[in-house]
């Protein structure tokens, strides 16, 4: 209905929630802003109400880097990070075991290995460099007022194409 309930998981969390996810490698559910601000009620409009944080909307920003802090400091390689999240997870597995019914540490991990399989994916995803000169024109990239809109959707369109399920693109609102 468009109406955002306090508490109630978004469209997003309920589509990602029955249909799934069609790539390990970027979350299900995208929510993208305009450098203007997002909606007035902000972020119970992509939450996942109820049900594990998994299913939340992950927000890209408008401009520079859709992901802040997407890659990790330079002396952590990607077998250190590994690692690290392998630790992690055997951590909480054992601190989850006698505490049967603790979701959001299960959600939280899921999170963790979701943002480190994204460090591989998704810079190419958002990246328009490879786009056609017809293409970037036909969405209006590099042109006012259209540039970051068309960005977005352009963004969108890619990300959707690579398996994200759903996307929540947001032009003008309120502020955050």
């Amino acid at each position: 209905t468009g109406n955002t309930f306090i508490g109630r998981p978004s469209l997003g969390s309920w589509a990602v929630y029955g249909l799934g996810s069609e790539n390990d490698s970027l979350p299900g559910y995208v929510v993208m802003l305009d450098k203007r601000g997002g909606p007035i009620s902000g972020q119970p409009n992509w939450s996942s109400g109820f049900m594990p944080s998994t299913y939340q909307g992950t927000l890209f920003r408008p401009t520079g880097n859709p992901i802040l802090d997407l890659q990790g400091p330079p002396h952590v390689d990607q077998a250190m990070q590994r690692r690290q999240l392998d630790l992690l997870q055997q951590l909480n597995a054992t601190y989850q075991h006698p505490r049967r019914g603790v979701e959001e540490l299960t959600s939280r991990v899921q999170t963790y290995e979701l943002a480190f399989r994204m460090q591989s994916e998704t810079p190419e995803a958002v990246d328009l460099s490879q786009e056609t000169r017809a293409t970037l024109d036909m969405y209006g990239v590099g042109r006012q007022p259209t540039d970051e809109y068309g960005r977005n959707c352009l963004i969108a369109r890619r990300l959707v194409e690579r398996g994200v399920r759903f996307i929540q693109l947001y032009s003008g609102g309120g502020h955050l």
